[in-house]
């Protein structure tokens, strides 16, 4: 395997999702290089490539984004709907009336945020590259 291939190989596997040590031990078996020097030229090749990488790893972050960001509005729109109706949405040991709307509330907003943000971050990078 030359350079252009090991470094089209990285950018695959990378765009799978698959694991860095994974990557690296193909790498040192198909190539002379031993650990450390795979290592390296496997961060080379994340930095230099980052926006191909992300394009090839967007449609399963925008999927899975999708999912969590539907999910968090649904938990939202609940908790809010169960606090307009005048229901209590309890929580094993939390006395306090409403606490579970709270909680509920405050935990489908971070499901909506954390998923926007890895989104954005993958559009980002696509952009930038």
């Amino acid at each position: 395997m030359n350079q252009q291939e090991a470094t089209e190989f990285v950018i695959q596997e990378l765009g799978k999702h698959h694991q860095k040590n994974d990557i690296i031990q193909k790498l040192c078996e198909s190539t002379s290089m031993n650990w450390s020097q795979a290592e390296k030229f496997l961060q080379q090749v994340e930095v230099q490539h980052s926006g191909t990488i992300a394009q090839k790893q967007s449609p399963m972050i925008v999927a899975i984004g999708t999912v969590v960001a539907i999910a968090g509005l649904t938990v939202t729109v609940i908790a809010v709907y169960a606090t307009l109706t005048g229901e209590s949405m309890r929580m094993r040991g939390i006395p306090i009336p409403y606490a579970g709307n709270i909680v509920y509330f405050v935990g489908g907003i971070a499901m909506i945020g954390g998923a926007l943000r890895g989104m954005w971050d993958t559009i980002v990078r696509m952009w930038n590259s």
